[in-house]
């Protein structure tokens, strides 16, 4: 699975509030808002973070990551964990994308 082909239901699953992907509907309106922003928050920190198109991109483990970083968001309603202030797993994945960290050639 690719990033760009994630939706909030498959958040609400990564995050436990529903058994499948079916269940989405049933949860409130409050709830499926709720896995809408964490999905769009953790796809622009991601994006942010590794200097990729998110939406273009075809690494597939990213969607992991944005999927790691979208749940902790819901559990924890924040994007840090309680001994290194970031998700070990997210930053690894995003690490091995990362663009942004050196200067350009035309710079």
């Amino acid at each position: 699975m690719r990033p760009c082909d994630l939706m909030p239901a498959d958040i609400a699953l990564f995050s436990r509030k529903i058994l499948n992907t079916a269940e989405f509907d049933e949860l409130s309106v409050l709830e499926q808002r709720e896995c809408e922003d964490a999905l769009a928050a953790a796809k622009a920190a991601a994006a942010a973070y590794t200097g990729l198109d998110i939406e273009a991109t075809e690494k597939e483990d990213l969607a992991y990551a944005v999927k790691v970083l979208a749940a902790e968001m819901i559990d924890n309603h924040q994007i840090t964990t309680q001994y290194t202030g970031k998700n070990p797993v997210a930053m690894q994945i995003m690490d091995l994308h990362s663009t942004n960290l050196l200067p350009s050639v035309e710079e």
